[in-house]
């Protein structure tokens, strides 16, 4: 019976030797997906990520983030305190788990009004704006992506009938609630 015993513990002393060096020899990288997930989410999103340096893909971030109304400062594509603040607020009104690190679920909920066509190269699309609001049967007027007096009419009604602050202003949820409006193939 003994000699059974020191067979399994070698076999698992092996095994746990054999997944050390796998993990350990296939580079930091392994480690650091498995310590910090999210963490390596955002690398494969935004790319090396250099303290003080502009990244372009930090710059769309914060770009949405500002669109949809978070406090980030300036859009100047560095990844400081302000973004990482504006994240995890934008992860917590969204039903993310905080983490203040853009993970693939925070990026694909940033994007999201971009496959409706409501963004654009990260500024509201008016066009869609008008077309969403007519499919909701309010009067933006006519549907030529200018945001004139009667689209901010059409929008603060909608928001009011949204049960939303009705500012005219359109951020995260006016466009949660206009998406609703539209298919994911409608677009300009």
């Amino acid at each position: 019976m003994n000699g059974s015993v020191v067979v399994i513990n070698r076999k698992r002393i092996f095994c746990v030797a054999f997944l050390f060096l796998a993990v350990f020899s296939s580079g930091c990288d392994v480690v650091y997906r498995f310590l910090q997930k999210e963490g390596a989410q955002e690398r494969d999103l935004l790319g090396e990520v250099v303290p003080f340096e502009r990244n372009d893909k930090v710059a769309e971030v914060q770009k949405l983030l500002k669109l949809y109304g978070y406090k980030i400062g300036k859009v100047d594509g560095i990844l400081g305190a302000n973004t990482r603040n504006a994240i995890a607020v934008f992860q917590e009104n969204t039903g993310i788990k905080v983490s203040r690190f853009v993970d693939y679920e925070t990026w694909e909920t940033l994007n999201l009004f971009v496959d409706y066509g409501l963004v654009v190269d990260g500024e509201i699309n008016f066009f869609v704006v008008q077309q969403a609001l007519t499919n909701a049967g309010f009067d933006p007027g006519p549907v030529d992506g200018k945001p004139g007096r009667k689209t901010q009419k059409a929008i603060k009604d909608f928001q009011r009938d949204a049960g939303l602050k009705a500012d005219g202003k359109v951020g995260f949820r006016t466009l949660s609630e206009l998406a609703t409006y539209l298919s994911l193939y409608e677009k300009e």
